[in-house]
């Protein structure tokens, strides 16, 4: 199981890892998957469009046209309705263009200068300083976005009563609270945040580790209680899935299953 060369993915700058989670270039080629993963992205194309990626909920493939080009930031989540007043619900399983949040002037100035920009680093280099112009005034990640993380990271099986006890609202304050800043309520954030722990976990044991095993280790009740999630999030069962995410589609999703660089950002 080794990582795909066309996807590369970094850190964000220290000064901007309240905003973002991590930076991304890709070259892809052939059809690919993007799984779940609780954030929004900023994604440029090399046809010059730029859009906000919203929320999903269920794994979808794309293919783009031969010799397209991306980079992209993933922001925290959270951080986009925070700062530009957008509910995350609104743009569940769509594509907003980037003029509509920041307006034509300012998307098409950015697009410009991408344009001129003559490799990937330097592309992801503009992005990272329209991102830090537009969200200057934040001063740290959004407090309630992290503090659900935290709680739903920590307890893989946790309850929406528990998680509003836990940060002070009753249970319907959190779902609206929760439908702004994630797009969907904790059931269901619980349920991505788990299976990128499934995956990871996959990911990174020997060959041959039973699934019952890496089932555990994710946080699900049993074996039958992965195989729900698995079909739920992305169509297949986990044994299906695990071969084509390695081989057949190469996935885009990495704050949860890349590992401790980026899962410690987002509260796991």
């Amino acid at each position: 199981m080794t990582s795909t060369p066309w996807y590369q993915v970094a850190p964000p700058p220290p000064a901007l890892a309240h905003v973002l989670a991590c930076t991304w270039t890709a070259e892809p080629s052939g059809r690919h998957r993007l799984v779940p993963d609780a954030c929004l992205d900023l994604l440029w194309l090399s046809n010059g469009q730029l859009w906000l990626c919203g929320p999903e909920v269920k794994a979808w493939t794309f293919q783009l046209p031969a010799g397209i080009t991306a980079a992209g930031v993933r922001f925290r989540p959270g951080v986009v309705p925070a700062v530009f007043g957008i509910s995350a619900h609104a743009l569940l399983d769509r594509r907003l263009p980037w003029g509509q949040v920041v307006g034509s002037g300012v998307e098409r100035q950015l697009a410009e200068q991408i344009a001129v920009a003559h490799d990937p680093l330097a592309r992801v280099g503009v992005l990272e300083a329209h991102v830090a112009a537009l969200t200057g005034a934040a001063d740290g990640p959004d407090p309630f976005a992290e503090a659900v993380l935290f709680h739903v990271a920590e307890h893989p099986r946790v309850l929406a009563a528990r998680v509003a006890s836990a940060v002070g609202l009753t249970t319907r304050q959190l779902h609206r609270r929760c439908l702004v800043s994630f797009g969907y309520g904790v059931a269901t954030l619980a349920r991505i945040v788990r299976f990128h722990r499934f995956w990871s976990a996959a990911h990174l044991a020997p060959q041959g580790t039973p699934l019952t095993a890496l089932a555990h280790a994710a946080g699900y009740a049993d074996h039958a209680h992965l195989v729900r999630d698995c079909r739920a999030i992305t169509g297949s069962a986990p044994s299906r899935f695990l071969r084509e995410s390695f081989a057949t589609f190469p996935d885009m999703s990495d704050p949860y299953k890349t590992g401790p660089q980026f899962a410690a950002t987002l509260g796991s």
